[in-house]
């Protein structure tokens, strides 16, 4: 008899917390761009940025610090504030993201922050709290369907 498939295609880490509501995350660290740019190589995969919603976010992060490779890196995620300054989504469904400590770095002054400039979210090294970056910056990203 084959081994039952699981929900993710190959390739991908299954993230899911019930059967019915899967999660497939894929750490895309074969080449380094921009928000966009990474955002598109997603989009070619049928995917998008990954959106750490909620315990999604914790899970990811205790991923990463159980994967040695991954903790000196950043990553694109996928929410943003462009075109509607201050008020920051996730772009699958232009939902609100949580603001605020468990997720966005507790700092002075709070993230996000960097005004016009810094308009895409990421996740960086060492806390991988949310940030607000530029999309000029060249960091890896997490991809997710």
């Amino acid at each position: 008899m084959a081994p039952e498939a699981g929900p993710c295609p190959v390739g991908w880490l299954d993230f899911s917390v019930d059967p019915i509501s899967p999660v497939c995350l894929k750490f895309v660290m074969y080449g380094k761009g921009t928000w966009s740019g990474l955002r598109s190589l997603c989009q070619a995969e049928g995917a998008d940025l990954a959106e750490l919603k909620g315990e999604l976010h914790h899970q990811v992060y205790e991923y990463i610090m159980d994967n040695q490779e991954l903790q000196d890196e950043d990553f694109w995620i996928g929410g943003t504030d462009e075109g509607h300054e201050g008020s920051w989504t996730w772009i699958s469904d232009d939902s609100p993201m949580e603001m605020g400590v468990p997720h966005w770095y507790p700092c002075d002054p709070p993230q996000p922050d960097g005004g016009t400039q810094s308009n895409y979210a990421c996740i960086c090294t060492p806390d991988f709290f949310f940030h607000s970056c530029e999309n000029n910056i060249k960091i890896y990203a997490i991809c997710q369907i």
